[in-house]
Parts: C-alpha cells; sequence; structure tokens
C-alpha cells in the first residue's frame, strides 16, 4: 500500500460531548478578529479542536485486507491426461488402434502417474512432470501438446468432464 493517511481522534478531557470546534463553538475563547481584537488569532488556535491527521505507512501485511468480489468462472484451461479402456465410448487412440485394457487397469495406471505428479516440489515441476507424462502416457490427442487442451467455456465438453474442470480451484489436480 501507498502512504495514507489516518484520523485519530484529539483527546476531550473529561466531558464526552463534542468538542467546540465540532459543534460550531469555534475552539478558541478569544474574540473573533475584527470583533474587539486588531490581532489575528494565532495559527495553532485556529486549528483547536479539531483531530489530529497522522501520516502512517504500513507494510501490505499489516494492511487490512480488502476482499476482491468474486466473479463466476466463464471459461477454464485444463492440462488432461487420458487412459481409455474397453467400456470406453470410442475404445482406440492415436496411440492404440484397439483399447485392451480393462477399467480396473486405467485406473490404476492413472492413479500411479498421479502418485509421479503429486510428489513433484512446487506447481512448476508438477506442471513439467505432467505435461512429459501426458506425452507419454495419455490416450488423448492433446498428449502432442503435453494434455494441454487450451480455454473452453461450460457446456463444451462431455458433462462430467465439463463438471470436474469447473470444480477444480488454480493449479488443483484431481483425483
Amino acid at each position: 500500500l501507498a502512504p495514507h493517511l489516518t484520523l485519530s481522534s484529539a483527546p476531550r478531557g473529561p466531558s464526552s460531548g463534542p468538542s467546540p470546534a465540532a459543534a460550531g463553538g469555534g475552539g478558541s475563547t478569544r474574540p473573533a478578529p475584527g470583533l474587539g481584537s486588531s490581532k489575528p488569532a494565532p495559527p495553532d488556535d485556529l486549528f483547536a479542536g479539531l483531530p489530529e491527521a497522522a501520516s502512517s505507512t504500513g507494510s501490505t501485511k499489516d494492511a487490512q485486507k480488502i476482499p476482491e468480489a468474486s466473479r463466476p468462472v466463464t471459461h477454464v484451461r485444463v492440462l488432461h491426461l487420458l487412459k481409455k479402456h474397453t467400456g470406453s465410448r470410442r475404445p482406440s487412440s492415436w496411440r492404440e488402434k484397439v483399447i485392451k485394457r480393462t477399467l480396473e487397469e486405467a485406473t490404476y495406471e492413472l492413479k500411479e502417474l498421479r502418485k509421479k505428479i503429486a510428489a513433484c516440489d512446487g506447481k512448476e515441476k508438477m506442471r513439467a512432470e505432467f505435461e512429459r507424462l501426458a506425452r507419454k502416457e495419455s490416450d488423448c490427442s492433446s498428449a502432442k501438446k503435453g494434455g494441454d487442451l487450451g480455454k473452453f467455456g461450460r457446456g463444451q465438453m462431455q458433462p462430467t468432464f465439463d463438471e470436474a474442470s469447473f470444480a477444480l480451484k488454480l493449479d488443483e489436480l484431481s483425483g
């Protein structure tokens, strides 16, 4: 945050009511200039009773965070690693003309790949490992791009995949 001004209340003394200046009394017991006095009031009397202005600079850690208004997510960009099985909608891929693995085998292979990705330190290394494994293991044509499906909107993919994609947080790995 940039340096900013904060107002601190001036001490009011024993009375809990407003100060004379705040009540419109001017805060000075001297007559106003031109009304019985030939001398103008000293500058310190001019601001009597007004709150003091204090300049402060705070680190961003100490500053109050203003929550951002959350906007609805309309598009996502997803990296994808697909393992097809005999029960897939189309049991063939660019890698294999006829897929022969069972659902259980495909699930097991994906879980093992997920473990390898999750074991990486930091999101950059996780992404690099994901892309490497997608190029080598994925049955999706996006494998050539490291599993990157690009940006897409709601309803553009199969319903279950679409739902899962929009439910993920940024940089989150699905299960």
